[in-house]
């Protein structure tokens, strides 16, 4: 077989993968938590990434976040931080906000400490850091008895 046949075929070869290579990479999807029930919220997620660490900071009050004024010390604000021990795919996970779930560490507060209650009317942020995905906070509040997503734009006034 010639050269000129030689590369022809890995020419012909090599659209199909890299077609198949970037199907592949585009199903990427960022991990973004989402809050349901009562108090304490139980946080579930969308994405396909793998949960790192679990964040959960406040009190804010509107003023501070639409100031973009936090004082002191951003770790003033932590309330709440979980450590995976094995890879959690986010797409299966449900976490109860103060109960730490089976295979999890408690980073925060530590000890085995229970996090503080959460105060109605005011807003909290959950971070959820995750491989291989992008990941977006979410703000949410308590609101009569309920748990329920601050959208950006309650912040922004836009």
């Amino acid at each position: 077989m010639n050269t000129a046949k030689i590369y022809k075929r890995m020419r012909i070869l090599m659209v199909p993968l890299l077609v198949i290579m970037t199907i592949s990479g585009c199903g990427e999807v960022d991990t973004k938590p989402i809050v349901a029930g009562g108090n304490p919220p139980l946080i579930k997620f969308e994405g396909t990434g793998a949960l790192e660490q679990l964040y959960v900071m406040g009190p804010f009050t509107f003023e501070q976040l639409k100031q973009d004024r936090i004082d002191g010390d951003e770790k003033d604000y932590y309330m709440w931080q979980l450590a995976p021990s094995r890879d959690f795919r986010v797409s299966r996970l449900s976490i109860t906000y103060g109960i730490v779930p089976d295979g999890f560490k408690q980073v925060y507060p530590a000890n085995g400490k229970s996090p503080e209650p959460l105060i109605e009317g005011k807003i909290y942020n959950i971070l959820a850091p995750s491989a291989s995905a992008n990941f977006k906070p979410v703000l949410f509040m308590i609101d009569n008895g309920r748990a329920v997503e601050v959208p950006p734009s309650k912040i922004t006034d836009k």
